[in-house]
């Protein structure tokens, strides 16, 4: 590969990992616990942008109960947010001709 093709390549690299962190941003992830009793809407970035809490849950009066809640929605929702990604990251490398099956060890796991 001549000098002109990798600075081309790099050049669409750049371009779509700038496209790839602005989805991250628009993304909107849910988790919940508790039969929808708490919701945990997460981005791309890991960022909470709304956490929804039944009043029924408040009425329960239990905190241990609530933040057991709050945990799980926010686990399932992390959860949710990396499988999310590793399927654009994978979709990227593809794109790209980069054999994601090599680079498996590097990859965090969900």
């Amino acid at each position: 590969m001549d000098l002109k093709a990798m600075l081309e390549m790099a050049e669409q690299m750049k371009a779509k990992l700038g496209a790839s962190d602005q989805e991250a941003a628009a993304a909107r992830i849910t988790g919940e616990a508790g039969g929808g009793m708490v919701r945990v809407v997460l981005n791309g970035r890991y960022e909470a942008i709304a956490v929804n809490i039944d009043p029924k849950a408040l009425a329960a009066g239990d905190r241990q109960f609530l933040e057991d809640l709050l945990r799980a929605a926010f686990n399932q929702a992390s959860s949710r947010v990396l499988a999310e990604m590793q399927r654009k990251v994978s979709s990227f490398a593809e794109s790209m001709g980069v054999d994601m099956a090599a680079l498996g060890a590097l990859l965090p796991k969900a």
